[in-house]
């Protein structure tokens, strides 16, 4: 298991909007899907992203522009996994109302490229909204 800081980019920009912490079987390669489901939405519903960009942030002993004599060995810091927010076929009505109100704004936001029916979860709820 390796921990990663999941930051989700703001909608159509590169600063942070917000970031989570995860315990993963590995690191998310670049261009993969993620989908977040927090407890204040019904399953499966949540927060869909594609990772963008992946940072090692790592530290080491070592001052000097070589290795030293014994050698030492650097450690992992930080991963952080940057991702920029898009729809998915389980995206919620309040993700997906965001990413509605950018594009309107003109602002390029990717949907997942899968064959899958897309369920609003407003209608699975009967039509009482969020």
């Amino acid at each position: 298991m390796v921990t990663v800081n999941i930051a989700v980019r703001e909608l159509g920009g590169l600063k942070r909007d917000y970031s989570l912490d995860f315990e993963l079987p590995e690191v998310p390669a670049v261009g993969s899907y993620i989908s977040v489901h927090r407890p204040d939405k019904p399953e499966p519903y949540g927060e869909d992203m594609i990772v963008r960009k992946v940072w090692w942030r790592l530290k080491h002993p070592e001052i000097a522009g070589r290795a030293s004599t014994p050698v030492k060995v650097g450690t992992l810091h930080e991963i952080l996994v940057e991702c920029d927010q898009a729809s998915g076929p389980w995206s919620s009505d309040a993700w997906l109302d965001q990413i509605e109100a950018a594009r309107n704004r003109g602002v390029e936001v990717e949907a997942f490229e899968i064959a899958r029916l897309n369920v609003r979860e407003r209608d699975v709820k009967g039509g009482k909204g969020n």
